[in-house]
């Protein structure tokens, strides 16, 4: 994995994400914070510690292209499903030295373990990573 935990402030919050699975697969009703989590990590990825972060959404340019490059990275993808195709789901199962935080609904075609399900908690200023019941 290349991140087991990404830690950091966003005045008034503070980010604790745990990970347990090479692929987490973050869900939750709209309005629920993960697009403005892929905000927070524009930012958090300019740094030393969270370099390896690569981020892609609707706006990303030759999407399959450029995560076809990546290795060794924690890829973050938002809007997953409507980005995400069957040559997608086969670059993610078998490129195994990076790893994938997917704001999706839709895991068909993943290989994912129960640990994969996460959810946003908000709990007084601290946002975690959940397992999804």
């Amino acid at each position: 994995m290349v991140y087991k935990n990404i830690t950091f402030r966003a005045d008034p919050f503070s980010y604790d994400l745990l990970f347990d699975d090479r692929i987490t697969l973050v869900g939750g009703d709209s309005g629920t914070g993960k697009t403005v989590l892929y905000e927070m990590l524009e930012d958090v990825r300019l740094t030393d510690e969270y370099k390896a972060i690569k981020l892609f959404n609707y706006k990303s340019d030759d999407f399959l292209e450029s995560l076809k490059l990546c290795r060794d990275k924690f890829i973050v993808i938002d809007n997953a499903d409507i980005l995400i195709d069957d040559d997608v789901r086969r670059f993610i199962n078998f490129e195994f030295s990076n790893q994938y935080m997917l704001f999706l609904r839709n895991c068909d075609g993943l290989n994912v373990s129960d640990k994969s399900f996460k959810v946003l908690k908000l709990k007084g200023n601290r946002i975690t990573l959940e397992e999804e019941l």
